[in-house]
């Protein structure tokens, strides 16, 4: 299920993308629509225009489980994208490829419209992996998205002209039907294939971590493990040890393995494990109050996928004789 929230100002409301792939919503009377479409497995295709001058944002609160990764042509208007753990990247105007790995993070778009805001978007899952594996131009950062071993992009590069003419031929595509569907699979494919190409590129002008900085790293590490049911935001955190949150979460994930998110989620749940191992009749909603999750249900969807079976039935098994 992915349930994305759309509105305006104090407006909002929920729509189950699932079981309805096109959505459209007016705000102040101006109309916008957001549409999904399914090419092949793991290969789908979003598409989003405002038709007039308004503000508006959409969200998607609890992604669904799975490797996923986002790149899009953001065409026209302004805003920001906001991925939990990240920092936020933004446009005025220009055009901009963005890249997101919204795995088990919230995701936000706020937008202004000027009449011209328009984005298309490939979405790849899991099952592509399948469909990139014979490709050698594909960025590493695919593959390790796919696969859950990095989730902690959110970037913005300048946009080409061939990207731009891709992005509304899919926004509004030559053919229609049968035929259509072809085209817009052609059509994704090789916008894909730019993406992957820009993408490659940015990815390699990134820095690697100075040694001065581990030590700083290090010490957010101990801050971040201090107070599990309450740590501190990535901006505070990163703040605390003079680093930027994006080079905070890179030295994490250099030296730890994990970005910060990643890293506090995995003590959460060592932490758990380790107390229902000590005390098997523990409460599930204090054990996951106690470790910060507002919502014992994303307490017990964490467990199941970083364990592989849920906190309760690992109590009961711990709470059988031999």
């Amino acid at each position: 299920m992915q349930n994305w929230l759309f509105g305006s100002g104090g407006c909002e409301r929920g729509v189950d993308i699932d079981r309805r792939s096109r959505v459209e919503f007016e705000t102040d009377g101006v109309e916008t629509y957001f549409e999904e479409t399914v090419l092949s497995p793991g290969l789908s295709l979003y598409r989003a225009a405002a038709g007039g001058a308004c503000g508006f944002h959409m969200k998607m609160p609890e992604p669904p489980p799975g490797g996923r990764l986002i790149l899009g042509c953001m065409l026209g208007g302004r805003g920001t994208i906001s991925l939990e753990g990240c920092d936020e990247v933004s446009w005025r105007s220009d055009e901009r490829l963005y890249c997101l790995t919204p795995v088990d993070r919230a995701v936000a778009y706020d937008i202004a419209s000027a009449g011209n805001w328009a984005t298309a978007a490939i979405k790849l899952e899991e099952p592509a992996i399948d469909l990139i594996a014979t490709d050698s131009g594909v960025p590493r950062l695919a593959f390790e998205a796919l696969e859950q071993r990095r989730v902690d992009v959110s970037l913005m590069a300048p946009l080409s002209p061939a990207m731009r003419a891709l992005a509304r031929e899919l926004i509004n595509p030559t053919y229609s039907g049968p035929t259509g569907r072809l085209y817009l699979q052609a059509r994704a494919l090789e916008l894909l294939a730019r993406q992957f190409e820009l993408l490659g590129g940015e990815l390699e002008r990134e820095g690697t971590l100075a040694g001065p900085e581990a030590a700083r790293v290090r010490e957010a590490r101990q801050r971040l493990v201090a107070d599990l049911g309450n740590p501190p935001d990535l901006a505070t955190l990163a703040a605390s040890v003079g680093l930027t949150p994006k080079r905070l979460n890179r030295g994490f994930r250099e030296l730890f393995g994990a970005t910060v998110f990643e890293y506090l989620r995995n003590e959460r749940l060592e932490a758990a494990r380790e107390a229902l191992e000590e005390d098997p009749r523990l409460s599930l909603k204090q054990l996951a109050w106690r470790l910060g999750y507002a919502e014992t249900n994303n307490f017990i969807n964490a467990f199941g996928r970083r364990f592989g079976i849920s906190p309760g039935a690992f109590r009961d098994r711990r709470t059988k004789p031999n």
